[in-house]
């Protein structure tokens, strides 16, 4: 009877380690983008752009003798992009980030990416998803639930300003 109930606990799966929570930075959720000059108002709007949406999964790799490894997690990003009326391309270019942090929120590395848009046809709002990789080094003892992982539009100072002025704060 014994020899049965160790041969059959030897089939349980253990849950997979803990992931790193996704974190959209809500002040950096969206961007609009304005044509040159001192104007700010509707017309003057070149592209707005939202993070719709997020996901992603993790995958943890640990060395059982040194108890260390890295995390590896493969994000997707949905982004919403509409032209606005002072548009003058059926292209355009935004930059957002990714930035880990730890428990603490210190940040331990952050980059920035391209994304292109391409408004074909007649469209003047397009949604497309944006995947990419990111591995974390884990020091022994930890897990993926050990760090954070931001998301955000790269915003200048202005355009920031105008984020905190819209939402009242």
């Amino acid at each position: 009877m014994v020899f049965v109930l160790a041969a059959c606990s030897q089939g349980i799966e253990r849950p997979p380690p803990p992931c790193p929570d996704i974190v959209v930075v809500k002040d950096a959720a969206d961007i609009t983008l304005f044509k040159d000059g001192p104007g700010r108002d509707l017309t003057d709007v070149v592209l707005e752009a939202q993070i719709v949406r997020f996901g992603g999964f993790c995958e943890t790799d640990i060395d059982e003798d040194t108890n260390t490894g890295e995390v590896t997690v493969d994000l997707q990003v949905l982004f919403r992009a509409t032209r606005g009326p002072a548009s003058t391309s059926r292209e355009a270019s935004l930059r957002y980030f990714i930035a880990i942090s730890d428990r603490n929120d210190a940040i331990l590395a952050r980059a920035e990416f391209d994304s292109d848009i391409a408004f074909e046809g007649n469209r003047n709002r397009v949604a497309y998803l944006e995947e990419l990789t990111q591995k974390i080094p884990l020091k022994a003892g930890e897990l993926g639930d050990a760090y954070r992982v931001y998301v955000g539009f790269q915003l200048s100072d202005e355009a920031l300003q105008y984020n905190l002025d819209k939402r009242g704060r």
